[in-house]
């Protein structure tokens, strides 16, 4: 079970990563931002999506606004 859990996470996050990349059309998240981790509950409802930014502190609270904001837009 965890190795099907850790894919599922590898695999969300390749594909937040990819949306993000190549999808969402934002200016605010124009810098570099990556998805660095995601965990996912063991009955796969909830999932917590880690994220780093180069930036200033003032800019990563806006990329964290924006990708909230942005939330619906990821499966």
């Amino acid at each position: 079970m965890v190795f099907r859990i850790e894919r599922v996470n590898h695999l969300i996050r390749q594909e937040i990563s990819d949306l993000l990349r190549l999808e969402v059309k934002d200016p605010r998240l124009s810098g570099l931002v990556s998805i660095t981790e995601v965990e996912t509950s063991s009955d796969l409802k909830y999932a917590k999506v880690f994220f780093s930014f180069l930036g200033s502190t003032e800019e990563k609270k806006e990329v964290l606004s924006t990708l909230v904001a942005a939330s619906g837009f990821f499966p």
